[in-house]
């Protein structure tokens, strides 16, 4: 790494200079906790909460998995009613 001396830093202008701002890292507050996060995040490192519904995970509804539960129970109950009572 080159020797860079004080007085050289003292030549720029102020347009020179690096900008201390730099908006690449722009954040957002999480719509849960306030917490700013980046806002290409999917999830809060905070609260743990996915940003936007798009990000988050899709659940079946309890009701459908719970019907699915019903039906498969109703058929097995069938089918061996059907084999036990069946002519042999």
């Amino acid at each position: 790494m080159p020797w860079r001396d004080a007085e050289a830093d003292d030549d720029l202008d102020d347009d020179e200079y690096p900008d201390d701002d730099d908006d690449d890292d722009e954040t957002i507050p999480c719509p849960y906790c306030r917490v700013p996060v980046y806002e290409a995040a999917e999830r809060c490192p905070a609260c743990g909460h996915y940003l936007s519904r798009v990000d988050a995970p899709r659940h079946s509804p309890w009701w459908l998995v719970l019907g699915v539960l019903i039906c498969l129970g109703l058929t097995q109950q069938w089918v061996f009613w059907w084999w036990w009572l069946s002519p042999r």
